[in-house]
């Protein structure tokens, strides 16, 4: 079912598709959601379906998913959805994602923020377990500092600690795995921690005094704009929490588009994940039935 555009009250003069999918999950929208999902997209068609889930599975309720999308055409998937939760907003010009990531919060209606990027899980405890250290720890922010990685280009499932900065590494890119011995003083990963805005939870009042940059379009420069907008939250004084996840909240993937070099500590046998973790192997399973992604 495919419903024609509507104006949210909300948000005046503002295009939004309004969409729903019959599901398990209760897709009624009772009140103000209590979260707001953001996440901006471009080309990554193949890729919805798979937030979708992610977000139609959480176990807290009162969310709301909103879609910003720069792609040339309009998400076929997106407009075919029928849940009340869903806010789909196609842009005919290509934006940077620190625009669409501030044009997704200026839409949300929740006091919290959470982003889903197109390309990633999120378990069905994701956006509990993330609110409750929010709420806990009295942050304005909160993020992963320790992650679970899994690389398409190697096949290849790893751990990632942001926070040790020295000693053995690999290197993950476009190109083929080296492995590298950082010393104790270097600086390039001085402020890494801060980046990876995959596993960002802050509030709508830390985003309104300050938003994203909108730079350009490369993957360089989406980093860059998560980075920086933590870094001067942190300048105006912003309270951040995070915390190592080592039960599987979330697998951050890396695509065969991917630029941006990463850096985990530790590789993890695919026997060991499929036993402690399987929805992570089933979740790259299905990944291999996509299609290829831009």
């Amino acid at each position: 079912m495919t419903n024609s555009p509507t104006t949210r009250t909300d948000a005046p003069g503002v295009p939004i598709l309004s969409t729903a999918v019959p599901t398990a999950v209760s897709t009624a929208m009772p009140t103000a959601p209590i979260v707001s999902v953001i996440t901006p997209t471009c080309e990554r068609e193949a890729m919805l379906p798979h937030v979708y889930r992610s977000f139609a599975h959480q176990d807290l309720g009162a969310c709301e998913w909103i879609v910003v999308d720069d792609s040339e055409r309009p998400s076929a998937f997106m407009q075919g959805l029928g849940d009340a939760r869903v806010v789909y907003r196609h842009v005919p010009q290509r934006m940077s994602v620190g625009a669409r990531r501030n044009l997704a919060v200026a839409l949300a209606r929740a006091e919290v923020i959470a982003h889903f990027d197109d390309g990633e899980y999120y378990a069905p405890d994701y956006l509990r377990v993330m609110c409750a250290q929010l709420g806990a720890r009295r942050a304005d922010i909160v993020k992963l500092s320790a992650f679970f990685l899994y690389s398409r280009i190697y096949g290849q499932f790893a751990w990632w600690d942001l926070l040790r900065k020295s000693g053995l590494h690999f290197h993950w890119s476009p190109q083929p795995m080296t492995a590298l011995n950082f010393p104790v003083d270097h600086r390039a990963f001085a402020d890494n921690h801060s980046g990876y805005g995959f596993s960002y939870v802050y509030t709508k009042r830390l985003w309104a005094a300050g938003p994203f940059e909108s730079g350009s379009h490369d993957e360089h420069n989406k980093r860059h704009a998560d980075s920086t907008f933590l870094q001067a939250a942190l300048e105006r004084g912003a309270n951040l929490a995070h915390f190592a996840d080592d039960v599987g909240l979330c697998l951050h993937v890396l695509h065969t588009h991917h630029s941006a070099a990463s850096f985990p500590q530790y590789l993890l046998p695919d026997a060991l994940v499929t036993r402690h973790f399987p929805k992570f192997t089933q979740f790259v399973e299905a990944l291999r039935t996509a299609p290829a992604e831009r």
